[in-house]
């Protein structure tokens, strides 16, 4: 779970003995644990803090953990919110899955239901920079390659402009005015150029990746 070392959990709960054994848990995994009992001093710490997730109860003395992700939603839609509850009421799972919440889970959590939990918002956290391809190839946005079965795909600087245009504009037509602009650039792009290219592409990735729109452009399958 190294992916949540950086980061710090706001937990709302104001059961003592419930609250001091989660806290002890989930200090092994994040890097600050911010504890409130009631929805206005948990409002207090996610305005005066950086906080990353939310664990909330829903229900605690001074009012509904709703009330208090509801808060929280007036300024940020992003970050990951989990609800707690004693019981599963329909009423107030309705109303948290309209707050977007991402999961909401019976009290007492097991071990195997806290870990895929933490699993489930580690992935959320995940850097976005690896985009997967069909029969297990993946683009590295940082590496600029493909990898396929463990091993790199190296490309040309042609071929990565050509490659990163297509996915910034998947689902679209790609035309060639716009393959000029973004790859050729102040060079002139001929026909058999840009032939040659898609050649070497689909040489090297081992499928043809990149359909053709006839008249029109090109189109990136993945």
């Amino acid at each position: 779970m190294d992916g949540l070392k950086e980061l710090n959990l706001l937990f709302l709960e104001d059961n003592e003995e419930f609250a001091n054994n989660t806290i002890e848990f989930l200090g092994i995994y994040f890097k600050n644990i911010f504890h409130a009992t009631s929805v206005q001093n948990a409002i207090k710490l996610f305005n005066d803090n950086k906080v990353d997730v939310i664990i909330s109860d829903i229900k605690v003395h001074d009012g509904s953990g709703l009330a208090f992700v509801q808060k929280v939603r007036e300024t940020n839609n992003e970050i990951p919110i989990v609800i707690l509850s004693a019981h599963k009421e329909e009423d107030f799972l309705f109303k948290a899955i309209r707050l977007r919440i991402i999961s909401y889970e019976l009290k007492p959590l097991s071990y195997d239901k806290f870990m895929k939990l933490l699993e489930r918002l580690q992935d959320i956290f995940k850097p976005k920079h690896i985009l997967n391809f069909n029969n297990g190839i993946k683009y590295d946005f940082e590496k600029k390659e493909f990898e396929a079965e463990g091993k790199s795909i190296k490309l040309a600087n042609q071929e990565i402009l050509f490659v990163e245009l297509m996915i910034k504009n998947i689902d679209k037509i790609v035309t060639t005015d716009m393959i000029q602009r973004s790859v050729w650039q102040e060079k002139t792009m001929s026909e058999s150029a840009l032939k040659n290219l898609l050649f070497r592409l689909r040489k090297k990735m081992g499928y043809d990746f990149i359909t053709t729109i006839q008249c029109l452009g090109y189109k990136l399958t993945i």
